[in-house]
């Protein structure tokens, strides 16, 4: 833990000294001390505090209902061979395809709505909950399943519960592309969010926001993964491993 923050600390330092000693130009990379400044600054503007809500509104809109497909999709592939014979090479296929490069698709077909937004955060996130959910299902001991039927039992009922721990640790890591997607989706679409907000003060040269804005959302992302570690030990204190 003191190695961690010791990095931390150093490479804060760095980026304080590298522009005040000429390493880096300032435009570029201005010092650490200047962009908390600004950050703290930005946090008190209503439109940042309005871009941030849309942001979140698509973020998690994106992930539920990328949760309420991928999981049972990936649960249902890892026990039946039909569904997983027929879905895998799609999945296969979509896995290395750029998501950023299917929001212009996406703005053809919906427009440049709503739907264009939380459809490619869909998108993001539903690979790796699927993969999640089929290993963890694939991965569930037979015994349990028959000591269910043998018990009058659905094998799902205990598929479920044993898929759990991979399908937290695909949701943690869905959670992390939500926010990426939804950015990428503003940066290209525009019109609202922190994506937006930061392309508008890019092309307005205002270096020094574009890092106090990016450092907000690194942090507000760093500080929603550390709740949901919290949350998923707190409700399930026999979880064993990481999530």
């Amino acid at each position: 833990m003191i190695l961690s923050w010791l990095g931390v600390a150093i490479a804060l330092a760095l980026w304080e000294l590298a522009p005040r000693l000429g390493v880096v130009r300032s435009q570029s990379l201005p010092p650490f001390s200047r962009v908390t400044r600004e950050a703290v600054d930005v946090l008190g503007r209503p439109e940042f505090v309005d871009a941030l809500g849309a942001t979140a509104w698509r973020c998690f809109a994106g992930l539920a209902l990328a949760v309420a497909v991928g999981v049972p999709l990936g649960l249902v592939m890892g026990r039946g061979r039909l569904v997983h014979a027929l879905v895998d090479p799609l999945l296969v296929a979509a896995y290395p395809v750029p998501k950023a490069a299917l929001i212009l698709l996406f703005v053809l077909w919906w427009g440049a709505g709503e739907a264009s937004r939380i459809a490619i955060v869909v998108v993001g996130c539903l690979i790796p909950l699927v993969i999640a959910a089929y290993h963890g299902a694939r991965a569930a001991p037979p015994v349990l399943v028959w000591s269910a039927r043998g018990l009058g039992v659905r094998g799902w009922r205990v598929i479920g519960p044993a898929a759990l721990p991979q399908v937290l640790s695909g949701l943690r890591i869905a959670l992390a592309l939500a926010i990426f997607t939804a950015l990428a989706s503003e940066l290209l679409i525009r019109g609202s969010g922190v994506g937006s907000l930061l392309f508008t003060a890019l092309d307005n040269g205002q270096t020094v926001t574009v890092f106090a804005v990016s450092s907000l959302v690194a942090l507000l992302g760093a500080g929603l993964d550390a709740v949901y570690v919290l949350a998923v030990r707190r409700a399930m204190p026999w979880f064993e491993g990481e999530v």
